[in-house]
């Protein structure tokens, strides 16, 4: 009952602050609706997936068609690039089928994406072009090759399918880590914490009050993002919401133990943010929240994949955009759980009642 009571005075407390309000729902929206104006996927080349499966018979296409600067070609197996097809992360898709000889003989597949019209009819001319540009050159009889253009159904996710899911990831650690630390490193230095070890309150049930009312919050925090970005954005949301609650909350435990192990080292709200800043700046730059994170230095592409937001963030989105259940995210639960043991263990070690 006492533990309810503190329960309850604490989202009263919580709801008060509405600077933690404005940090932690408002802001992210904002956040949101600035990025849902830009354009990004305007801004790129036309994304050609190639099945090469004539070998070094089809090199000719393939030297050709890598001189040709309006398109952003990616080599890969048929499933592979037919996959990414229909998630809508390639334009078009070339099958060079075995017996082929690239430009020269045979019948060329050109799958489309049924999303980009534009895309896939300036990818057939160029890709026909080529062909018989090669021709042309050729000695031989019959050497034109011809390709048939076939629509696919895709899923064409935007950037803004994307960025949601990491927005949210990024509102999680703020909740986390500077709700706690800046709201904690307060009450030790006006004395809060101190005095209630002379109430009749545990201490202890105290701090677990805390503890589930940012939690309440972050289930909030996820029902208001997802639901605007169904609502407003057009998201394409096709993941459970319980597993992405249940992802949340255990990244929203990795978040609150490294505030409560900022707030024991912090004597003042002074040196709460430098530290804070440290720790989150890289994360959120270089973690896949805005961007995606394939196209970072190898050294740096495998130092991020260790982060704590990494995790969230490909957590989350994996289930938002891509229906994934938990068994299909085994090694960000893992990452997360390997976190949450190592940041509960700081905190308890670094928290201070004074």
């Amino acid at each position: 009952m006492v533990l309810w009571k503190l329960f309850i005075a604490s989202l009263k407390m919580y709801s008060r602050q509405r600077e933690a309000l404005i940090w932690n729902i408002l802001l992210p929206l904002f956040m949101i609706v600035l990025f849902a104006f830009v354009d990004f996927g305007g801004l790129g080349k036309i994304e050609l997936g190639i099945v090469n499966q004539s070998g070094e018979n089809a090199q000719w296409l393939l030297d050709s068609l890598k001189h040709v600067q309006t398109l952003s070609i990616v080599e890969g197996t048929r499933e592979e690039e037919l996959n990414f097809l229909k998630l809508g992360d390639r334009d078009v898709v070339l099958l060079i089928p075995p017996e082929s000889s690239g430009a020269r003989h045979g019948e060329l597949s050109l799958f489309t994406n049924d999303g980009k019209p534009q895309e896939g009819q300036l990818a057939a001319l160029i890709v026909q072009r080529v062909c018989d540009d090669v021709a042309l050159k050729s000695v031989e009889e019959n050497s034109r090759a011809n390709v048939s253009v076939q629509q696919v159904q895709s899923r064409n996710l935007t950037y803004i399918d994307r960025l949601i899911p990491g927005i949210l990831a990024m509102s999680i650690m703020q909740t986390g880590i500077f709700g706690v630390a800046f709201g904690f490193v307060g009450l030790k230095k006006r004395g809060i914490l101190r005095r209630l070890w002379v109430t009749p309150i545990n201490p202890n049930d105290f701090i677990i009050a805390q503890v589930a009312t940012r939690l309440i919050v972050l289930v909030i925090q996820i029902v208001i993002m997802i639901g605007c970005g169904i609502i407003f954005f057009d998201l394409h949301f096709i993941g459970s919401f319980l597993d992405l609650f249940l992802v949340g909350i255990l990244g929203g435990i990795v978040f609150l133990a490294i505030g409560f192990a900022i707030s024991g080292i912090s004597k003042s709200e002074d040196q709460v943010a430098p530290i804070a800043n440290l720790i989150t700046l890289p994360m959120i730059l270089l973690g896949g929240v805005f961007f995606s994170r394939s196209n970072l230095p190898g050294i740096v592409h495998t130092i991020t994949d260790v982060f704590p937001l990494t995790y969230l963030a490909d957590g989350l989105r994996t289930i938002a955009i891509d229906g994934a259940t938990l068994g299909d995210i085994i090694p960000q639960l893992v990452g997360l759980l390997a976190w949450s043991i190592v940041s509960i263990l700081l905190a308890v070690k670094m928290f201070r009642w004074e």
